[in-house]
């Protein structure tokens, strides 16, 4: 699957129609919180509108669980919307994706007993995962590639840290709160290809929290032939497993980006602007009433 950030595009996916469970949309009050709360600022909240420049535009709606149900993002000459159908579990079964060029695609998954995903598929993917202690193997079709294989090392925490693939590995490192804060790059010799690092700030991230049972699936897409981080920034959605924002990106210690964020009332960030290669970029957030 090719995660489509802002300008690439995204590959979600598949066939599988199983027993699904879709109930209601509230859109003007997806968490079925009493908007009259007297101390809204511990009730958790919810991304409407993401706008960022040059007439990027992406909202969000969710279903009556509080799970993300429709993504919509456009921006001049293109756009497109994924939206996800959950089972009895309340996990992601499938994701259908539809460009503003009609190129459509589905992409579906499998659970195992235990809620694990043991398979997910579309036109150009067939991974199946098995499971053995803090050892993830995984093999199949990826971007229409025939008999890859790989694996993943998990901590006690169940956060990846190792990804082993065709000519590399990657490593991670987290902090005490589950952000990942490193992320190293060897070549299967064993020789550093580029070290990333990841500054956060100490406030809620609103996209954490959504797709968790896809945790592991989406460090497949993500990092299977990693050539650079493109996980940050707008469209949270993508990698929504960090709990806090975003500061600074670094690769091999110098600032390849930085987020400098203006917080609404509740503490969440509401102006985002983005520094990179010299030019800065605002993105400004709203929320659920």
């Amino acid at each position: 699957m090719k995660l489509m950030i802002t300008s690439s595009k995204i590959g979600f996916f598949i066939l599988a129609i199983l027993t699904i469970s879709c109930g209601g949309d509230d859109n003007n009050n997806p968490s079925g919180n009493d908007p009259n709360d007297p101390n809204p600022s511990t009730l958790p909240k919810y991304v409407q509108y993401e706008i960022g420049p040059q007439g990027t535009n992406v909202q969000y709606v969710y279903n009556e669980h509080d799970l993300l149900e429709v993504w919509t993002e456009t921006y001049p000459g293109f756009g497109f919307e994924i939206t996800t159908l959950y089972n009895d579990d309340l996990n992601p079964i499938v994701l259908d994706y539809v460009d503003s060029q009609q190129v459509t695609d589905s992409k579906g998954f499998f659970y195992d007993l235990q809620g694990r995903v043991f398979r997910y598929i579309d036109d150009y993917t067939d991974v199946s995962l098995t499971y053995s202690n803090d050892s993830i193997y995984f093999n199949g079709m990826i971007d229409s590639i025939m008999d890859l294989s790989g694996s993943m090392i998990v901590d006690p925490q169940g956060k990846v840290k190792t990804f082993n693939g065709l000519d590399q590995y990657l490593t991670f490192a987290y902090d005490a709160f589950g952000n990942m804060t490193a992320l190293n790059q060897y070549d299967n010799q064993d020789q550093l290809i580029a070290g990333y690092a990841f500054n956060y700030d100490n406030k809620t991230n609103p996209f954490y929290g959504q797709y968790t049972p896809l945790y592991l699936t989406r460090y497949i897409d993500l990092f299977w032939g990693f050539e650079t981080v493109n996980f940050t920034g707008l469209s949270g959605y993508v990698f929504p497993y960090n709990p806090n924002n975003i500061t600074a990106v670094f690769r091999d210690g110098a600032n390849i980006r930085s987020y400098l964020i203006a917080y609404d009332n509740d503490s969440y960030p509401a102006i985002v602007s983005e520094i990179a290669a010299g030019n800065s970029y605002q993105y400004d957030i709203t929320y659920f009433p």
